[in-house]
């Protein structure tokens, strides 16, 4: 009697393909779920560009005899701005100044430049999409507030 005997003939080179490609497409997945959760980064609404046209240096209002000075601040998400005063009448020197800043409250309205002499005090006003520079020494407003204000560009 002859009698067939069936030998199952698996390939072990095939599983190994599949199961490659299974993990191929799960680091695939892992991958594109990363890069997704990145994307996702926020960016806080003070950032961005600021400029205006603000008294001299020695000023505390725009005058009839001074031309006063064109500022341009850049503030970054990390925390880092740049600022550029260019004075119109040629009375103070231009500076470029680049460095740290920090918020003195939690809702991140009061804002001071590090290593900035003098007008390095702000007040954020998101609604307005506006900078307002305050007195070094009172952080209050000046008398002549709206010749220091910065709107966002």
């Amino acid at each position: 009697m002859n009698k067939s005997i069936l030998i199952p003939l698996v390939s072990l080179s095939s599983l190994t393909v599949t199961g490659l490609v299974g993990c191929e497409r799960a680091s695939e997945t892992t991958v594109k779920q990363t890069e997704a959760v990145q994307v996702k980064h926020i960016v806080p609404a003070w950032v961005g560009s600021y400029s205006g046209h603000t008294p001299c240096m020695s000023c505390s209002a725009l005058c009839e005899d001074c031309e006063g000075m064109a500022v341009k601040l850049t503030l970054n998400a990390d925390m880092t701005y740049t600022l550029d005063r260019q004075s119109m009448s040629g009375n103070d020197q231009p500076a470029l100044l680049h460095g740290a800043m920090k918020f003195h409250n939690p809702e991140k309205t009061k804002l001071e430049l590090v290593n900035v002499e003098s007008r390095n005090l702000l007040y954020v006003n998101l609604a307005n999409k506006q900078l307002e520079i305050l007195k070094n020494d009172t952080a209050q407003p000046y008398d002549a507030q709206d010749n220091f204000l910065l709107e966002r560009a």
